[in-house]
Parts: C-alpha cells; structure tokens; sequence
C-alpha cells in the first residue's frame, strides 16, 4: 500500500511539475570558472541548478528570483538566476533545473572557456519573428561545437518590449542559447521601451570595470586569446555618457594582453546604403575607431545595415595590404527586411542576404565565413595580423630610452608580437620563442619573453652602429631602425613595496637601497644594470656570463659631485645580459641624497638618487667619547 502511495506521488509530482517553465534555461556570461544559467516561470519557487563535469557528481548551486509583469497579460512572472562559481576552464557541464526539488528541464550542457582554438557565431538585426530568421536560426543550431555568439544589436526589431524579446529571441533561439552564451550589444530598437529596460533585465554580462549607472549597456571579456569588448553606439548622441564609455575604452582596451582584439556594436562606421548618411554611424568613425585603430582592434562586427558587408583592411579610413589594418564587418541578415547595398572605396565585398558569420579562432589566424540562411557560404576571409612596433616602442630594458649598446638587454612594445606570454625556460636562451624571432642587422638576438604587447631581448654582442632590428612572427615583420653605441649603461629598477627602484644593493648587508635602508658610507654598493657592452671574453648573446667577466671600456661611478672608482665593472655570474659595478663608498661621505650615474666608453647613465645615512664614524666623532 505504502509502495502504491510512493508511486502515485512520483507519477504525480512527473504530470504536475512544482511549476510552469515559460522561458527555458539559457546561458549569461561563461568564462573560464563561471557561467550564469537563467529562466522564467509562472509560479514562485524555490529553485535551484545542479550541475556535474562527469554526470556522477552533482553540485547545486541555488537560484534567485526576480519578479516582472508580462505587458500582455499582466500576469506576474519569475526570473530565476543561478551562479555557477569555480569551475575548470575547458569543461563540459552537464546541468539540470529545479523547482521545489524537482526537475523541471534536464539533459543541458555547455563548455568553459579555455585557451586555444574556438568557434563562435555573430549575427544582427534578427528579432522580427519571419520565416527568414527562422532559417538563419535552424541553421545556426546546425553548427558544431559553438562556444558564444555575439549579437550585434535589434535583438528585437519592434520595441524592445519584454513579450517581443520571448517570441522573437528566446523562444526561436533556445536551443542554443541552453549550451551557448549569446553576448549582445544593443540595437537602436531594443531602446524601444524604457530606454532598454527589458534588454538589461533578461541578460547578466560583465561588470568589466563599467560605470555602474553604465553597467549592462557596454562591457568586455576574455575568451582564450581573444579580448571582445561590446560597445552601445546610441549612447554616442549623449557628450556626457558618451565620454564615459570611451573613457572606460581606452582603459580596457591598454590593459589587455590578449592577441585578437574584437569589437562589436550596432551601428557600423562604413555603412553603403540604407544608412549611409546615418549621423550615429559618422560618429562611430569620429570618436571609436581611433580607440580601436590605436590599441590595434583589428576586427569589428556590426550590424544595423540589413545586408553582408566586408571592408578593406583600413587605417585612418584608407586601405591598406592584408595584415596591416582593420577589418570591418556589417552582419545585420539575422531576419529582418534586408536593404539594397551600395558601394564606396572602402568596401571589398557585400551581399544582400539573410546570413550569420561563423568565426574559427586557430592561434595565428582568424576565418571568418558569412554563411546563407541556405547554407551556402557568401564569404570566406581569413585574418592573419601582421607584428606592429609602437612609435620609439624599442628601448633599452634599463632606462626605457633608444639608447643602446651590444648585448643589452631591451623591450620591444607594440601589437600582435606573440598570440600568448611566452618566458624562456632555460639558458642559454633561445633565438626563437612562442614562434617569435628578433633580429639586427640579420644577427639573432636573445629572447628572454614574449607576448602580445611586449618582447624582452637581449641585442647580440660585436654589432655596433646603426642598423635594423626586426621582429618577425608567423604573420609576417616590423622593424625599427636603432644605433647601437660601444656602451649604454642604463641601471635597472626592480619592484618594492608597489613601485620600481633602483637595483643597487648595500653590501654586506644585502638590501635594496631605500629611504627605508640609505646606503652607509664605508660599504660598497652593487649596482646592477645593462649596457655595459664587450667583455673581456668571448660571449654569445643568450649565454649566461660563466664567472665575473671585466668590461673592456674604463668605468666610473659619479656620485654627486664625487667621481669613484669601482673595483669591478662587469657581467654578474650566471645572468644574461645583467652587469654589475661594486663601488665603495667614501667612509667620510656627509650624509644625503646623491644622484649616482654610471659612465662608461663616454655614455652616462640616467641618475637614481641613493640617499645615504650619517657616517657610523662620524657619530662616534661628535658624541665626545674617546
């Protein structure tokens, strides 16, 4: 009898679930150790996600809920949120919904973000609910192993009300949505009610240092060696946000290390047609495009205009060979009215069609491919971003000037130098790194680091004047022209307590130099530094110095007026590209703060201040004492 009970309470609780699933389970803001998973039902629970990487193991991570009023039949609604904390990166998880402890969706995975190769959709202009988005959808699901989508803005081609965002984005892309994020950006229409309001209530996206009052408008993330940043182009006709947000760009966009940098927003720059003179699109290429063009964004999708349109590599507007500029794409075939394509210098291809692109990310390279509602594919280009120099973006590693001399050790900074951050993990230290070689004068330097944004180095010995250094990378090489002088001496700073200081150690106490710890008069000083040149030994650039090597050039050590002789100048054992001179100071020096400069073959150094305390000697003196 009881048996008979529990089966009628199961069969039961299976034909009336706890409650009434009215948007399904859809996928926010994943990364490598996160993911948000939300959905909407008619009845209040209490509700939660359980999730597992072997689907023997289930963690649950609890929901909360939020209420809203449908428009249409003002009845109130639940919007559940459940976050997913400390995940694997490059996981499959398999995830489950509850309402009162019961199932109510099952059977639903997605994947975390992780480095290497990826694929991921774009689409725009799409919410219309017409046999053409209908098609672009199906075929969309058809993709294989999708990690995101980007949705270039008019999510809802109406109003942007609530109820249109059910029927024309979450119904007609649910199936995707449960194992792939959609990341968007705002469209001119979804600010057809509340300035938007429906759009920020039904997707969680990053925070990504936003201003809060911004938050949900604009945003970035990371995804393997890609850094996307959406942009909200409407907010351009408003100085004063406006201002904000490209404030808020160039800070996001100089703290990247990432190799591809993506852009997306609704309203493109280089627009053929329908939009042509669109004053919003005149300000995208006004006050964006110089942020991204020198941070070196070189992808960017957008939408608005209902068509496929594919730039020219540009810069400052004007065309230039692959590699070397920005590539701008319009995707707005999602499902809406398609417009006529006209034609202007900027453009390479464009086609009147309903369509999505699908992006491969494979290390180097970049295939994006516009692919018809009927599968057949439009366009097909493949990015490779050739390695860019930053203007007087090689310095010496010590002084951070174009001061150099053989064997120093330098940094290299610009874009696309390296896809990921590469340090050498042995000596001698190789020529070749991550796929990154430096040369000068077609003699191979010494690579201690690479990444996107910077290379470490050290320049060969025996080259001396004026010649060019160049980087080369699978997608091609910069070069700058430097002149390398018999010496550059350039003291190196090393981090303390949140700043650089000088790298000079009191000997024998063995401390770094400071207001915290002056230099005492009577001990010596061990300044290290780079730019010293040749040594009394023959040395290949990338080999550690096998004992003390003497300099071959006189050096003196300049200590405020003082001029002081070390009692060694040259290699420090074991280190690559790293000297070091030891110098005794004075046991009378008066105390205070000196700057000190290294001189060498005529070359001095930049000053650092060593500040240096009374003399133990002195203070004997003065006390009387015998």
């Amino acid at each position: 009898m009881k048996a008979a009970l529990r089966c009628a309470a199961l069969l039961a609780a299976a034909l009336c679930p706890a409650a009434t699933l009215l948007r399904s389970p859809y996928l926010q803001n994943v990364g490598a150790d996160r993911a948000t998973i939300l959905w909407v039902t008619r009845e209040p629970v209490e509700a939660a996600v359980e999730y597992s990487s072997d689907g023997q193991l289930w963690r649950r991570a609890p929901a909360s809920a939020r209420s809203f009023t449908a428009r249409g039949s003002g009845e109130t609604r639940y919007q559940y949120q459940a976050e997913l904390r400390g995940l694997d990166p490059g996981t499959v998880y398999h995830y489950r919904v509850l309402a009162e402890g019961a199932v109510l969706r099952d059977g639903l995975r997605f994947r975390t973000a992780s480095s290497g190769s990826f694929r991921f959709l774009v689409l725009g202009d799409s919410g219309t609910g017409s046999p053409a988005q209908a098609e672009v959808a199906r075929r969309m699901l058809s993709e294989e192993s999708i990690s995101l989508v980007l949705h270039v803005g008019d999510i809802s081609q109406d109003d942007g009300a609530l109820d249109r965002l059910e029927a024309h984005y979450f119904t007609v892309y649910a199936p995707l949505m449960s194992r792939a994020p959609f990341f968007p950006a705002l469209g001119n229409h979804d600010y057809g009610t509340d300035l938007a309001a429906p759009y920020l209530l039904v997707h969680v996206l990053p925070a990504s240092d936003v201003p809060e009052a911004d938050q949900g408008r604009y945003y970035s993330f990371d995804w393997g060696e890609v850094h996307f940043v959406s942009l909200d182009t409407n907010l351009l006709v408003h100085p004063a946000i406006a201002a904000r947000m490209l404030d808020w760009l160039e800070r996001d966009l100089a703290r990247t290390r990432a190799f591809w940098k993506v852009a997306f927003f609704h309203h493109p720059p280089y627009p053929t047609g329908h939009h042509l003179n669109d004053p919003i699109c005149a300000k995208v290429r006004e006050q964006i495009l110089p942020v991204l063009e020198r941070h070196g964004v070189r992808v960017v999708f957008s939408g608005h205009e209902h068509s496929y349109q594919r730039s020219k590599p540009l810069r400052d507007g004007v065309a230039v060979e692959p590699g070397r500029g920005t590539v701008y794409f319009i995707t707005a075939g999602g499902g809406a009215d398609l417009h006529e394509v006209g034609t202007r210098p900027e453009l390479a291809m464009a086609e009147r069609v309903h369509h999505y692109l699908r992006v491969d990310v494979e290390g180097w390279r970049m295939s994006v491919t516009a692919v018809a509602a009927d599968g057949r594919v439009v366009d097909r280009v493949v990015l490779t971003p050739a390695p860019e120099l930053a203007p007087g973006g090689v310095v010496n590693a010590g002084s951070f000037t174009p001061r150099f001399a053989p064997g120093s050790l330098v940094s290299i900074f610009g874009h696309n130098l390296a896809l990921t951050d590469s340090p050498a993990q042995a000596l001698p230290l190789p020529a070749e790194l991550g796929g990154v070689s430096v040369t000068f004068n077609d003699r191979p330097a010494s690579l201690l680091f690479v990444s996107p944004a910077q290379i470490n180095a050290q320049l060969p010995y025996g080259s001396e004047g004026a010649g060019v250094l160049r980087v080369r990378t699978p997608n091609g090489t910069a070069e700058a022209a430097i002149t390398l002088a018999p010496a550059a001496p350039a003291i190196l700073r090393v981090p303390r307590g949140g700043s650089l200081v000088p790298a000079i150690l009191r000997h024998p106490a063995g401390v770094l130099v400071s207001q915290d710890s002056p230099a005492v008069p009577g001990e010596t000083l061990i300044v290290y530094l780079t730019g010293l040149g040749a040594v009394s030994a023959s040395l290949n650039a990338g080999q550690p110095a096998p004992g003390p090597l003497a300099v071959r050039y006189e050096v003196e050590v300049r200590l405020g007026e003082l001029g002081l002789r070390p009692t060694f100048a040259g290699l420090a054992p074991s280190f690559v590209g790293l000297y070091q001179v030891n110098v005794p100071l004075p046991p009378t020096l008066p105390p205070g703060a000196y700057p000190l400069r290294i001189v060498a073959a005529g070359a001095a150094s930049e000053p650092v201040i060593v500040p240096v305390e009374a003399s133990p000697l002195g203070a004997e003196l003065g006390s009387g004492e015998p």
